[in-house]
């Protein structure tokens, strides 16, 4: 994988994972801000469209986008942030970690080294999140809510890369923020009141940078690296949060990691760096140190 992909990759999961620096001071209901931020970053993206004169997109590409936008951006932010009452926030991040393994999975591609790299990735993000993880069962409902986010994320990035490779990022996220942000206008409304829209202009003001940054930038590089990788690879753009968003936690209150959390972080860098090498078709299978075979010769003499 070529150093400009890595650092494209890199300065998505430092957009991504700050942006709770941010968020976490703020006090309005989430929803209406995400409405807010999502409505912002599509009118910039919208004119950029615009100025470059790009061409009118047919009414099934429009239809598609307009689908996974609220699939990949809308449907998952509600049900995170309904979810993150329910669970603990370590539960929250290790689910959401598994978003690549499902998206190999949907692939049929989850077997030999790149499923060790999928799982060392998933066990490296429980040992990062340990000190905030619990397994109650009182937590069923929000971990199921988040599996569910987790598949929608994969599965859109999936249709994504299928059906829309031909056509302009930029257009591709003005028409996925501006479905997302209807919908989650919609559900605010519902859900939260006249409350999620009470905004004052520092707050505004918060939300364009946000908007600006981690939408309107972030999300057409988000779509500008699916087309030189696979899902499984991109959506392992969560892991890169993880790790930003816990350094930048020890960083703020000022305490040194853990052998714990040094020996996550190690695990979850060595799993990204693995999955990030892996070639199209070439994935290497994991062998069995007693009997010398490999597990997809094994899959095979059974077949």
């Amino acid at each position: 994988m070529r150093p400009r992909l890595i650092a494209a990759f890199v300065l998505l999961g430092l957009i991504w994972g700050s942006e709770w620096l941010i968020g976490r001071t703020l006090e309005t209901p989430p929803l209406g801000l995400l409405a807010l931020r999502d409505g912002m970053a599509a009118l910039v993206l919208g004119a950029l469209v615009f100025m470059r004169g790009v061409s009118r997109p047919s009414l099934r590409v429009v239809t598609i986008a307009a689908v996974s936008g609220i699939s990949f951006a809308a449907l998952p932010a509600i049900l995170t942030i309904w979810a993150a009452e329910r669970v603990s926030p370590g539960l929250l991040v290790v689910i959401l970690a598994m978003t690549p393994l499902l998206a190999a999975l949907m692939e049929g591609r989850a077997s030999g080294g790149l499923l060790a790299a999928l799982v060392g990735g998933i066990a490296g993000t429980t040992l990062l999140a340990s000190q905030g993880l619990s397994f109650a069962l009182t937590q069923w409902a929000g971990a199921a809510a988040l599996l569910t986010d987790a598949a929608m994320i994969a599965a859109s990035v999936l249709w994504v890369k299928r059906e829309l490779t031909d056509i302009p990022v930029v257009l591709l996220a003005a028409i996925q923020l501006a479905s997302a942000a209807v919908v989650v206008a919609l559900w605010s409304f519902l859900a939260e009141g006249r409350s999620g829209f009470d905004w004052d202009r520092k707050l505004v003001w918060t939300e364009v940078g946000l908007a600006l940054v981690g939408s309107a930038l972030a999300l057409p590089l988000y779509y500008r690296l699916l087309r030189s990788m696979e899902s499984f690879q991109l959506t392992a753009s969560q892991w890169m949060v993880t790790i930003v968003g816990v350094a930048e936690a020890l960083l703020l209150v000022r305490q040194t990691p853990g052998l714990r959390l040094l020996a996550g972080a190690v695990v979850l860098a060595a799993s990204l760096f693995a999955l990030l090498r892996t070639e199209p078709g070439r994935e290497s299978p994991v062998t069995i140190g007693l009997t010398g075979v490999s597990l997809d010769e094994e899959e095979r003499s059974v077949g």
